[in-house]
């Protein structure tokens, strides 16, 4: 293992870390496969989950608690399944969104030599990918 130089500023905890190396000349092919796969496989078996999804049960007799917090339960699982199943396809379009803006970019070797972390963070955070659904929507 190699000592890390004095003035290094990365954490401790991360010393073992390895370096991360993109194919930038690979990425517009990745991005095409990718929103291939979200157009041609992914969104239209959605269409048919968010359809079950929206099935809903009849309202149990508030006279049994157990099936009706069970009915609960499960509307808020339809919910809550649902939004994954949407956040998901929209997260996935963004990483192809990103990874194709990336491409562009930097696709010639100059432009790649100048791409820094920050501006592929920056890339994604024009897209879904970057915004999780948060637990609170």
């Amino acid at each position: 293992m190699v000592a890390r130089p004095f003035d290094d500023p990365t954490p401790g905890w991360l010393s073992d870390y390895a370096q991360i190396e993109a194919d930038i000349s690979q990425m517009a092919e990745f991005a095409a496969l990718l929103r291939s796969e979200v157009v041609d496989n992914y969104a239209p078996r959605a269409v048919h989950v968010s359809d079950e999804l929206a099935t809903e049960l009849p309202e149990p007799p508030e006279s049994f608690p157990e099936l009706a917090n069970f009915a609960r339960a499960h509307r808020d699982s339809q919910l809550n399944t649902s939004d994954l199943v949407y956040f998901y396809q929209e997260a996935t379009w963004g990483l192809a969104t990103a990874a194709s803006d990336i491409s562009t970019r930097y696709g010639e070797v100059d432009a790649f030599s100048a791409a820094r972390v920050s501006e592929v963070e920056d890339a994604l955070d024009q897209t879904a990918a970057a915004r999780p659904p948060s637990a609170e929507a």
